[in-house]
């Protein structure tokens, strides 16, 4: 399954949306899972003889899977908080990416865990900033 199929069957875990707590209380948890295609061309340099999806692809996938359960952080530029690679996620493996997705008063904030073949692989952390302009269009209505 490629990362554009795991995102159309992403399933909210629980009924509470990120916009329904600006304190950040309510939470919107997001699950995908996608298998690393042994012909991404992100492999081919990274190692040769010994592929290893690189950390980029990692956060890449966290990001989208946020960014499609949630539409204000697409048009956002993202920050990456926290990265951290527990172990290496190979060509072929499941990899499953969890999300808890909330909102602040700065913006949008997402937690991310990633595993590859039920084993973690990575935490990533994510915030979505609010934009001067999006402030002004809040304080405006």
């Amino acid at each position: 399954m490629m990362l554009e199929q795991a995102l159309a069957a992403v399933a909210a875990e629980d009924g509470a949306g990120p916009d329904e707590a600006v304190d950040g209380s309510a939470a919107l948890v997001v699950r995908g899972t996608v298998t690393v295609d042994a012909a991404d061309p992100f492999l081919a340099g990274h190692y040769p003889g010994f592929p290893l999806v690189p950390g980029f692809s990692l956060v890449q996938y966290a990001h989208d899977l946020v960014t499609g359960a949630v539409p204000g952080p697409a048009h956002r530029p993202v920050v990456v908080e926290r990265a951290r690679f527990l172990s290496p996620v190979r060509p072929g493996e499941e990899v499953t990416v969890e999300a808890r997705i909330t909102r602040a008063e700065d913006g949008v904030r997402a937690g991310a865990t990633v595993s590859a073949d039920a084993r973690p692989a990575a935490e990533i952390r994510l915030h979505y900033p609010q934009t001067q302009t999006q402030t002004q269009t809040q304080e405006s209505t």
